[in-house]
């Protein structure tokens, strides 16, 4: 049976699949499939659930943010911020939301942080203006 390899690429890690005879994944248009021979091509993945299936019929789910998918000389890349891959569908899916959740109370705490500061800093430039430092 005809393969291709598969490259997953996050911030925090990278694995390789040497021998998938499909991947099903979806972008704004809907799903797509990719099979050994494909044409080049390039997709931005949207968040959600890809799938992909190794020479021994064995299926493997893969949560991800979305991200950039690529495929060229029989060789499949994904690119994305966090991945998850296993072949517990409903794991996959909680760690992905998991992760989701944990990411937009750092980004949260960020920006609060940022508030703060620019305040302090405009209360700080008032002080200055009313004893005629600036």
């Amino acid at each position: 049976m005809n393969s291709f390899e598969l490259r997953l690429l996050d911030s925090q890690n990278s694995q390789i699949f040497s021998a998938v005879t499909r991947f099903i994944g979806a972008d704004e248009t809907g799903s797509f499939a990719i099979l050994a021979g494909h044409a080049p091509l390039i997709v931005l993945l949207r968040q959600g659930l890809a799938r992909f299936c190794d020479v021994e019929g064995h299926w493997y789910y893969l949560a991800l943010p979305g991200g950039v998918c690529r495929f060229a000389d029989n060789c499949l890349s994904v690119c994305t911020v966090r991945y998850f891959v296993g072949d517990k569908r409903d794991e996959i899916c909680q760690q992905l939301s998991d992760e989701l959740a944990r990411t937009d109370s750092q980004v949260h705490a960020a920006r609060l942080t940022l508030t703060q500061i620019e305040q302090s800093l405009v209360r700080r430039l008032a002080e200055l203006s009313l004893h005629g430092d600036v």
